[in-house]
C-alpha cells in the first residue's frame, strides 16, 4: 500500500546519498593525492631554478660536473642551463594541468557538499581537517562522517 512506496522511495533516496557520500570520498582522496603532487613539482621547479643559478654562477677552472654514475664529466654551461631550464618548463607544464585537475576536483566537492549539506544539516561533516578520509579509504562510508 501506501507505505512500501514511501519506503521504496526512502531506500531510494538513501542510496543516492551513499553514492554522494562515495563520490565526495573518492574526490577527496583524489584531491590530497594532486595537492601533494602540486606541492611536490614547485619544490622541484624551485630545486631547477637553483641549480640554474649555480651554474651560472660557477667560475670554477673546470666548470660543470655531470655525475654519470659512479664518474663526473666535465659539461659546458650552457647545456647544463638548457636542459635545467628544459625542466623547468616540463615541471610548470604539470603544474598547470595538476592544478586544473585539482580545481575541477574542487567544484565539483562544493557542488556534492551543497547538495549533503542542505540534505543533512550538522549531522554530517565534510571538512578537511577531519581524519574522516582514513574511515572512507577503507570503505566504512556508513559510518563516516555522521556525528552521532
Amino acid at each position: 500500500g501506501m507505505s512500501d512506496t514511501i519506503e521504496q522511495r526512502d531506500i531510494e533516496v538513501a542510496k543516492e546519498d551513499q553514492v554522494r557520500i562515495n563520490r565526495f570520498s573518492r574526490l577527496n582522496l583524489r584531491y590530497d593525492e594532486l595537492d601533494d603532487e602540486i606541492q611536490g613539482l614547485k619544490k622541484d621547479v624551485q630545486t631547477y631554478k637553483d641549480a640554474i643559478e649555480e651554474a651560472e654562477g660557477c667560475m670554477e677552472e673546470e666548470g660543470l660536473l655531470l655525475r654519470i654514475g659512479e664518474a663526473f664529466t666535465p659539461v659546458e654551461e650552457d647545456v647544463v642551463t638548457e636542459k635545467l631550464g628544459k625542466l623547468v618548463s616540463d615541471s610548470e607544464e604539470q603544474l598547470k594541468v595538476k592544478t586544473d585537475q585539482i580545481e575541477e576536483v574542487k567544484t565539483e566537492m562544493d557542488q556534492l557538499k551543497k547538495v549533503l549539506y542542505n540534505k543533512f544539516g550538522s549531522t554530517i561533516n565534510l571538512e578537511k581537517d577531519r581524519p574522516m578520509t582514513r574511515a572512507l579509504a577503507r570503505g566504512h562510508s556508513r559510518a563516516w562522517g555522521m556525528n552521532a
